[in-house]
């Protein structure tokens, strides 16, 4: 009797672990997909910084206001170029980009000349604030990398100074332009991206100064070259 009792309490026990375990082997394990992960877009606002370097593209040729000479003839020393841009991009196509581009910065570019005959001098800068405002045209190589064309208008401000040992003239003229080059730029991330920038700015003045306005200065182009970042945003995100 006693065997008996002993060999069923095992029995029992044992169909109790086997339940148990087929309960376990019952619950399936649940997987979910991950959530898919967002298209790289080029679309939207952007705001940024750049700094680079710039030179004459041509010479400069300032006329003598006092005296019957051949004309001064200099180029700018090469000088400094920075600010800040702003933009708006629009991905058009799986490969291709359109925008727009306003800049605003510093351009820091000076030279100066002797006459030929005499001890006068001249001299010209572009010394201060100038602006570009430029259409552009990208062409998407992979998700994050883009090269792309711009042009549109410039705006700069020159001076101009004469001085023979004894006068002194200048003249100040804001100068409207042209704007023409092309860049990379390449996103970190969603938002931030980095840039290689060639501009050339176009003014092609000649401006006159002097008693009686018969000197001239005339200045061509001048080269840019920029490394840069931006940042890009969306007016949504202001409104949350």
């Amino acid at each position: 009797m006693r065997k008996f009792g002993i060999t069923l309490l095992a029995g029992a026990t044992l169909g109790l672990a086997q339940d148990a375990s087929a309960a376990d082997l019952g619950t399936a394990p649940i997987y979910r997909k991950a959530p898919p992960v967002p298209a790289f877009s080029w679309t939207g606002s952007y705001i940024g910084g750049f700094v680079g370097a710039a030179a004459s593209a041509n010479s400069i040729s300032t006329t003598d206001p006092l005296a019957a000479s051949l004309p001064a003839s200099y180029v700018f020393n090469p000088g400094v170029i920075a600010g800040y841009t702003g933009g708006y991009n629009r991905q058009i196509a799986p490969n291709w980009l359109i925008g727009y581009e306003g800049e605003t910065g510093y351009l820091g570019l000076r030279g100066s000349g002797a006459y030929p005959a005499g001890a006068a001098s001249a001299a010209t800068e572009a010394n201060g604030l100038y602006s570009a405002w430029t259409g552009r045209l990208g062409y998407i190589i992979d998700d994050r990398s883009l090269l792309y064309v711009k042009g549109g208008a410039a705006l700069a401000r020159f001076n101009t100074f004469y001085n023979n040992g004894g006068a002194s003239l200048s003249s100040h003229e804001f100068v409207l332009g042209y704007a023409a080059g092309a860049g990379w730029e390449y996103a970190l991330d969603p938002k931030w991206s980095v840039k290689a920038e060639y501009l050339y700015l176009g003014f092609d003045k000649t401006f006159t100064f002097g008693p009686t306005g018969t000197a001239a200065t005339t200045v061509n182009g001048v080269h840019t070259g920029k490394i840069g970042v931006n940042y890009k945003w969306d007016w949504s995100s202001l409104l949350r």
